[in-house]
């Protein structure tokens, strides 16, 4: 969620970081929050206006991995966290 309008190229950045630290199974506000980190560590986007108009809204906790098992007749779901 986004608090107030942002740069395009920066917020592309960031996603794509976020993301990509969520399919490393980090938590959500973790993810979020390592990807601010590095923002503020790069000479290009560490002013506040690029990064901190994020925030994390619901869950917080890693991304959990659903399937379906079939099993003698039922059919199931289970996480796999």
């Amino acid at each position: 969620m986004s608090l107030w309008k942002v740069s395009d190229s920066a917020t592309q950045d960031l996603m794509v970081n976020y993301y990509q630290k969520l399919r490393e199974n980090q938590g959500r506000s973790e993810a979020l929050r390592q990807t601010q980190l590095e923002m503020i560590e790069s000479g290009e986007y560490q002013h506040l206006y690029y990064w901190a108009a994020f925030i994390p809204s619901g869950n917080w906790t890693p991304m959990a991995r659903l399937f379906l098992l079939y099993r003698r007749g039922a059919l199931r779901l289970c996480v796999l966290s």
